[in-house]
């Protein structure tokens, strides 16, 4: 059984005012039933500032929730806030369906329309079920309240991806200006907790995205993203990616393959490190010694060695006679 989180909107009323009311409002038996308005599916629009970015519509708790929805009807409402109360507000184009289905303003329309602070999933259920109106909750909320108050319902729903949750951490505080000991604060979770989760955006692209896609990648989990963090190049993290799918390794083997690694990546940095340093040695010294060598065998010549005076002596040689003369002078000069 997963545990509970507890916390969740704790002390957000000291922040957002009526933040708890907002809350509330996503029980349909703690909602006023006066304060609910009946508004047609058409009027309402996505969050913009909605952290969760993923919705497939063959997502089968979508389907489920749907299929409830068509035989039960919406019984919570959602909760929305008039376009006309936020700056330069949009509105659906013709096709839903299109990525880019923000057009035109409410003046444009001279129809009132409803942005979702919260409840989107429910929306998009209603949508698939054929529902013509739904329920709402009208709020008065400034952008930082809308992410804030959304991010609470998809952490408290566990709606979130673990990008999508980073994203919107990392939203609060770049766009709003937040510490993270305050965005910690206001969804109810440790420090530690926040941190971790923005380190999963240091992951190359292609691991973020198998985090993104569980149904593609069911064996990939939040524990096996966060053994890759800390992995430098990032066609590392992707091989290291495939080696735990292809593998099906648990976490704890995941920890040990990205700790080979890092270790790996520490050792080469270390040597080209170290080259780095006998570089400017080599081209004075090596070179010189590398020139009375040649004048000294008449053959080609190259000398190597590194910082702690390792190294080789590598002589060049065309034909039978060069390697003899070489052998007259190198090892019989020595034996007289």
């Amino acid at each position: 059984m997963a545990k509970p989180k507890f916390g969740l909107g704790r002390g957000l009323d000291a922040l957002i005012s009526g933040a708890s009311e907002v809350i509330a409002a996503q029980q349909p038996t703690r909602v006023d039933e006066g304060s609910i308005l009946t508004v047609p599916v058409e009027q309402i629009i996505p969050n913009p500032r909605q952290p969760r970015k993923v919705f497939r519509e063959d997502d089968p708790r979508l389907l489920e929730l749907s299929a409830s929805i068509k035989e039960y009807g919406l019984l919570q409402p959602l909760v929305v806030t008039r376009l006309d109360t936020l700056p330069h507000p949009r509105v659906p184009a013709a096709d839903p369906g299109d990525e880019n289905w923000f057009s035109a303003s409410p003046a444009d329309t001279g129809v009132v329309q409803y942005q979702i602070i919260a409840g989107e999933r429910r929306w998009r259920a209603a949508r698939l079920a054929g529902l013509n109106e739904v329920p709402v909750v009208v709020k008065e909320v400034t952008p930082l309240e809308m992410l804030e108050l959304a991010l609470i319902e998809n952490i408290q729903r566990e709606d979130l991806n673990p990008i999508e949750e980073a994203l919107a951490y990392q939203a609060l505080i770049s766009e709003f200006g937040l510490t993270q000991e305050q965005v910690a604060k206001q969804v109810g979770r440790d420090r530690s907790t926040i941190t971790n989760s923005l380190r999963l955006l240091q992951l190359a692209p292609k691991v973020r995205e198998a985090l993104i896609n569980p149904y593609e990648y069911p064996n990939f989990t939040e524990g096996h993203a966060r053994a890759l963090v800390g992995i430098a190049r990032e066609e590392d993290q992707v091989a290291a990616l495939g080696k735990i799918i292809a593998l099906k390794l648990n976490v704890r083997q995941a920890e040990e393959l990205a700790a080979r690694i890092k270790a790996a990546e520490r050792a080469e940095a270390a040597a080209e490190e170290v080259l780095a340093h006998s570089t400017p040695r080599r081209s004075a010294e090596i070179m010189d010694l590398e020139a009375q060598f040649r004048e000294a065998l008449t053959v080609k010549v190259d000398l190597k060695y590194n910082a702690k005076g390792k190294g080789t002596l590598v002589l060049h040689f065309n034909s039978q006679e060069e390697l003899e003369r070489l052998y007259s002078q190198l090892v019989k000069r020595g034996e007289a």
